[in-house]
């Protein structure tokens, strides 16, 4: 799938409630209470943090490429929606097999232990001891050191190449993909294609190129994480976080845990209380248990789900005139709650709208 069918897709399950930078936020894998909500609403899980280098520029692009195609467009105020024939599309792209949430970037890391280990023995197995190594990071060499040294005690350079074949076949990608994939690896007396390079021998455009190789370390990382690989799972060892909270998340929740109170807990700590809100709202989403009720009534959190079917939207604007007792924080944990059932259930999540929050802050 491009680049710019991955920006329809997403756009499509915010169709009519977001601007277009909630796109561009999401494919960064920006950690805003924001865009952790519209991942969590819109099911778009497989697309957070997929690009943390995405350029503004490369997503403007292919953002004006789906409005020049007619299929999507723009609404006075900056809200986007899909047209018929983008709608069509949409309901016609294979389904993605991102996994953006699980690594948020971090299958480069596997990649860079990867490119150096295959480097490392093309060179041994050549009988070359010195070459340049493809990365100068010291933590990826010394984790390339440390599990080299270990798997050769007892295995073969030909074991690591038959790992390899075997998990990449198992993988589904066809052949052209594959040959996409490994044409960015080095060896003695290969030097791995640029992104340049590789476009101008495959005809297509560079960020498409970027977008495919994550899916593709994506799918390879989950068939060796499912698969019996020892040499291969060595390298993906430490992508996956140990918690979906963000460090500062992580220290409010903490405190809140020891009973501290939200308004303490900003003062503890120094921050704004929008800011200690966006971490509860974090903490909502991610915990199964999330005590709701200590911030909103279960009647009221009922009656406010209620009204969010009814009218089929996630738009926190649209919620505060129906609701205008409620504060938007309490509206944005009934939302994050709503989100998270949703998401347990069949992966349909909603939206909310921060623009408005910050213009009621104002």
């Amino acid at each position: 799938m491009s680049f710019e069918d991955i920006l329809l897709t997403i756009i499509s399950r915010m169709d009519g409630e977001r601007y277009k930078h909630a796109a561009f936020h999401l494919m960064k894998g920006k950690r805003s209470g924001q865009t952790l909500q519209d991942t969590e609403y819109y099911g778009l899980h497989p697309f957070f943090g997929m690009l943390p280098s995405l350029s503004g520029t490369d997503f403007d692009r292919a953002y004006n490429g789906l409005l020049e195609k007619g299929r999507i467009s723009e609404s006075p105020e900056g809200i986007v929606r899909l047209t018929m024939a983008g709608n069509e599309r949409a309901r016609a792209l294979p389904d993605s097999r991102l996994n953006g949430w699980v690594y948020r970037g971090k299958e480069q890391v596997f990649f860079s232990r990867l490119s150096l280990a295959v480097q490392s023995l093309s060179h041994l197995m050549s009988g070359i001891r010195g070459f340049l190594p493809v990365t100068n990071d010291p933590a990826i060499q010394q984790d390339v050191r440390r599990h080299l040294l270990a798997a050769l005690k007892t295995r073969s350079p030909d074991d690591f190449r038959m790992e390899m074949t075997h998990s990449l076949e198992q993988s589904g990608m066809d052949g052209e993909r594959l040959s996409r994939l490994v044409a960015r690896l080095s060896g003695n007396g290969l030097t791995g294609l640029t992104w340049t390079q590789l476009s101008e021998l495959s005809g297509l455009e560079v960020i498409d190129l970027k977008a495919e190789f994550v899916e593709s370390l994506h799918i390879w990382l989950q068939v060796i994480e499912n698969g019996r690989y020892p040499l291969l799972s060595g390298f993906a060892e430490g992508l996956r976080p140990s918690s979906p909270l963000t460090g500062s998340a992580r220290k409010t929740e903490e405190l809140y845990r020891k009973g501290v109170t939200l308004e303490e807990i900003a003062a503890r700590r120094g921050l704004k209380i929008s800011t200690i809100e966006d971490h509860f709202i974090e903490i909502a989403i991610n915990d199964p248990v999330f005590p709701l009720g200590r911030f909103v009534s279960d009647d009221c959190a009922e009656t406010v789900m209620a009204e969010m079917n009814r009218l089929a939207t996630r738009k926190l604007s649209l919620l505060k005139k129906k609701f205008p007792e409620l504060s938007y924080f309490q509206l944005r944990l009934i939302m994050a709650r709503a989100g998270k059932e949703e998401s347990d259930g069949n992966e349909r999540t909603g939206e909310s709208d921060r623009a408005a929050e910050a213009d009621h802050r104002a």
